[in-house]
């Protein structure tokens, strides 16, 4: 078993910290207007997040067209001046999205706490629902890399009778931890770029817990922390030491 560590190139692209919620009969999302002035020195940027839904019909006889159905205001996205933090404020969750590069857990953890006490201060949700962190990673690898057992601890594998010859693969596992009642969706992507053959192996690590919290709930803190735990175990032992170095 790796042993989590600090690396100080980590491959990570998006950092995301999700709160999923029930929300309060006859809330408006216009409310989240209001944070606008209090936001505007860390997130000078504000947009609607608008919402809508396509549904299609099936018809003995011809085709129908798509009917839309536009859902109206959902909340707002607030941005940094460099775009690199995300904070949306929506009737379904609030959420922090933190774009390469990334910094540490250390900062962000407690800008997502200082603002999820303004979204439920403002949104007074029923219920939290969901807690979630997902880490996107992209790797990049050597072209002529033959072996990828060599990074990967879980990488896929064709039946030695065939060419070993891969371009590209997708896969995606859920894993439980029964005990911590925690869960995460570990998707590994190899991408080939035509123009340069250089290949990016993506590693998106999306852990999660479902529950009901009330808001203010302490547990709330401590299940994120969890999470944080489980995620590093997942991306610390999906990939090989000698792979790991390269992030030090």
């Amino acid at each position: 078993m790796t042993t989590p560590r600090h690396l100080s190139k980590a491959p990570i692209t998006e950092a995301i910290i999700d709160f999923r919620v029930k929300a309060r009969q006859g809330f408006d999302p216009q409310e989240f207007g209001r944070l606008k002035t209090a936001l505007i020195d860390r997130f000078p940027l504000m947009e609607e997040r608008r919402g809508g839904q396509v549904v299609f019909q099936l018809a003995p006889v011809g085709t129908q067209p798509p009917v839309v159905e536009d859902l109206g205001l959902q909340g707002f996205v607030f941005h940094s001046a460099d775009k690199k933090l995300l904070a949306q404020f929506r009737i379904d969750g609030f959420t922090l999205n933190r774009l390469k590069p990334y910094t540490r857990w250390e900062q962000l953890f407690p800008l997502a706490l200082e603002l999820w006490k303004l979204y439920y201060s403002i949104a007074e949700p029923e219920l939290v629902t969901r807690l979630a962190l997902r880490y996107i990673n992209h790797i990049e690898m050597s072209p002529d890399i033959a072996d990828f057992d060599r990074y990967l601890r879980a990488a896929p594998v064709v039946p030695a009778e065939l060419p070993q010859g891969v371009s590209a693969f997708l896969t995606r596992v859920t894993i439980h931890d029964p005990e911590n009642r925690l869960a995460a969706h570990v998707v590994q992507t190899l991408q080939t770029d035509p123009a340069s053959q250089k290949l990016t192996l993506i590693l998106d690590i999306d852990a999660f817990r479902p529950g009901e919290w009330i808001a203010t709930d302490p547990e709330v803190e401590s299940v994120f922390m969890s999470l944080r735990h489980f995620k590093n175990q997942i991306f610390f032992n999906y990939l090989t030491e000698e792979a790991l170095r390269r992030f030090e």
